[in-house]
């Protein structure tokens, strides 16, 4: 993940081959719904007027994730032909643009093709908002 346009084959043959593989799912969802709760205002005595805002409130829903492992400070996960690995804490962040990228490889012959990094976006629909990330090409393998 150094900087560069290229990335080393031989450690990205090694990185899919040490990482236990996970059964592929089509169709995976990951969300987090965030609000909070009702707030009060009033009057101070000697201070004014005064707003305290609710206690901020979270609700995480996951559906068909494949299993994950924790290495170091990241968040490594492996399916056929794509290794995911994620900053531990990038889901603290506001925008996860770089806080992910993803080794792609060809199943058959476990040869990485390229990685991608994320980069996040956002849709909003009425009053709601919705985030979401998607891999662009970031690297491609060194040449011998």
């Amino acid at each position: 993940m150094a900087d560069g346009p290229t990335f080393p084959a031989g450690a990205a043959r090694r990185l899919i081959d040490l990482i236990p593989l996970a059964p592929g799912s089509r169709i995976s969802f990951t969300g987090a719904f965030r609000s909070r709760g009702p707030g009060a205002r009033g009057h101070a005595a000697g201070i004014g007027d005064i707003t305290l805002e609710g206690k901020a409130k979270q609700k995480t829903l996951t559906l068909n994730l494949p299993t994950s492992h924790r290495v170091g400070g990241y968040v490594v996960t492996h399916t056929p032909g794509h290794v995911e690995i994620e900053l531990m804490w990038a889901e603290t962040r506001a925008d996860r643009t770089g806080q992910s990228c993803a080794l792609i490889y060809d199943v058959s012959s476990k040869e990485p093709t390229e990685m991608r990094i994320a980069v996040q976006g956002s849709l909003t629909v009425l009053f709601v908002t919705f985030a979401y990330i998607s891999f662009i090409p970031w690297k491609t393998p060194e040449t011998a």
